[in-house]
C-alpha cells in the first residue's frame, strides 16, 4: 500500500500510471486521493483532483459503475444529512465528470445546481469549464445557470464563466472544417466589451499547471477542436486523431487516441501556449468525411485548409510532400534537392519526422535511396499499409481507364 508521501511524488511527477498500477493492486488508494482533496493548499489539491478523475475512469473500465457510484457518494457528503462534510467536492466531482462524461454526463444539473452555494460555485465553475472541454454537449442546456457570473464582482468566478463561454461561443461560422453551426453564446454588447477590457487576473489549474490569466483572455481565448476516428484500412482498424484550429487542419495522428491526446497537448503547449482543447467532432468532420473517402479509395487529394505550425524549413519540406502523387514515392534526397538542400537529407527526414499532419501531408509516400522504408511516426507497419493500399489503388484505376 503506497504511503501518503508516496502519493504526493506521485503527484508532483502526475505519473498516473504509477498511480493506477496501485489502485490495481488496492482499490482504496482513491481514498487517499479524497483524502488529499480535503486540504486545497495550491498545485498539489489542483493534481490531487485531476488525479482522482483519472483513476476513476480507468477503474470503471473493469467496474462500470464505479465513477456514478462515487459522484453520488461525494453529492450525499453535500447535503445536511450527512453533515457536510466533503471539503472541496465541487472540484472533485467535476474532474470525475469531466473524465467519464458517457457514464457520469447525467449529473451536469447536478453541478451546475452546486453554484448557488458560495462556498461551492468556484469549484463547479471549474468542473463545468472542464466539461465544456470533454463534452462541451453536456454544458450547452446550463447557460442560464452560468450567465450570472459573467457579472460576479469576484475575479474568479466572472473569469471561469468568461472561458466557459469562450469555449462554448466559438465562432463556428468561421471555422473552415465546420459543415454545421452549433450552439452560440452571446450577451448584450455592453457586457462583451467590459469583458474585452477586463485585465482582472485569475489562476486557472490546466494541465497540470497553475497558469495565470487576465478575464480578457479567457473571454477572447483561441481553441483547438479535436477528434478520434476509428478508420479501416484495408482490413485494418487504425484509430486516427484530428485537430484543427480556425484556420485549418493542424494535427493527424496514427497513434493510439491516449497517446495521441498526450502528444497533442503537449504539442499544442509549444505552438499554442494558453489556448485550450476542446473534444469536438463537429469541426473536423470534413477532415474525418475526406479521410473516409480516402480509405475507401474514394479520394486522392485533399482539399481541405491547413494550418502547418513549423520552422520555415520543415515549412518547405512539407510544403514539397503535398506535391509527391498519390501512389508514388520520393526519396529523402530528392525532397532535399527540391528545397535548395541537396546534401540535406537527414534534415528533411528530420522534418518528415516532424510532421503534424500525416496523411493529408503525406510524408508516408518518402522512403529511403534504396527503396527502404525508414521511420514513420504512425509505425512502419502503418506506413507499408498506406503505401500497398494507395499502390494498389492507383493500379486498380489505371486498369479501369484502360
Amino acid at each position: 500500500m503506497p504511503t501518503k508521501r508516496d502519493v504526493e511524488g506521485v503527484l508532483e511527477s502526475r505519473d498516473w500510471k504509477q498511480l493506477i498500477i496501485w489502485a490495481t493492486e488496492n482499490r482504496n488508494v482513491y481514498q487517499k486521493l479524497m483524502a488529499r482533496i480535503y486540504v486545497k493548499d495550491g498545485l498539489g489539491f489542483w493534481r490531487a483532483v485531476e488525479a482522482l478523475g483519472v483513476l476513476v475512469h480507468e477503474i470503471e473500465k473493469e467496474v462500470p459503475t464505479y465513477a456514478v457510484e462515487l459522484v453520488r457518494r461525494y453529492f450525499w457528503m453535500l447535503n445536511e444529512e450527512s453533515g457536510g462534510t466533503a471539503w472541496n467536492a465541487s472540484e472533485a466531482i467535476g474532474s470525475l465528470l469531466a473524465h467519464s462524461p458517457d457514464t457520469c454526463g447525467h449529473f451536469n444539473w447536478m453541478l451546475s445546481g452546486l453554484l448557488v452555494d458560495e462556498s461551492l460555485c468556484d469549484g463547479a465553475l471549474w468542473g463545468l469549464a472542464q466539461l465544456a472541454q470533454n463534452a462541451p454537449h453536456l454544458v450547452d442546456p446550463l447557460e442560464e445557470r452560468i450567465r450570472p457570473f459573467l457579472e460576479s464582482q469576484q475575479p474568479f468566478p466572472r473569469g471561469l464563466a468568461a472561458l466557459i463561454y469562450a469555449l462554448m461561443r466559438i465562432p463556428q461560422d468561421k471555422f473552415p472544417l465546420y459543415r454545421e453551426n452549433g450552439p452560440k453564446w452571446s450577451v448584450p454588447m455592453e457586457l462583451d466589451q467590459r469583458l474585452k477590457n477586463d485585465q482582472n487576473l485569475v489562476e486557472v489549474y490546466q494541465d497540470g499547471e497553475l497558469i495565470k490569466y487576465s478575464v480578457q483572455e479567457l473571454w477572447t481565448t483561441q481553441s483547438l477542436t479535436f477528434w478520434t476516428e476509428v478508420l479501416m484500412i484495408k482490413d485494418r482498424e487504425v484509430e486516427v486523431t484530428v485537430a484543427s484550429t480556425s484556420v485549418g487542419l493542424c494535427w493527424l495522428g496514427l497513434g493510439p487516441s491516449v497517446e495521441e491526446e498526450q502528444s497533442l497537448r503537449i504539442w499544442m503547449s509549444r505552438q499554442f501556449p494558453k489556448q485550450f482543447l476542446i473534444r469536438k467532432r463537429e469541426p473536423n468532420s470534413t477532415v474525418i468525411r475526406q479521410l473516409q473517402e480516402y480509405v475507401t479509395g474514394k479520394r486522392k487529394e485533399f482539399s481541405i485548409p491547413l494550418h502547418p505550425m513549423g520552422t520555415p524549413f520543415q515549412l518547405k519540406v512539407w510544403e514539397e510532400l503535398l506535391r509527391i502523387p498519390y501512389g508514388e514515392t520520393c526519396s529523402y534526397g530528392e525532397i532535399a534537392t527540391r528545397v535548395g538542400n541537396p546534401k540535406g537529407s537527414r534534415a528533411v527526414g528530420m522534418a518528415n519526422n516532424r510532421n503534424p499532419m500525416g496523411i493529408v501531408v503525406p510524408c508516408h509516400r518518402v522512403i529511403g535511396k534504396n527503396g527502404s522504408l525508414t521511420g514513420y511516426a504512425g509505425g512502419l507497419d502503418i506506413k507499408q499499409l498506406l503505401l500497398e493500399f494507395e499502390a494498389f489503388t492507383a493500379s486498380l484505376a489505371e486498369s479501369n481507364q484502360e
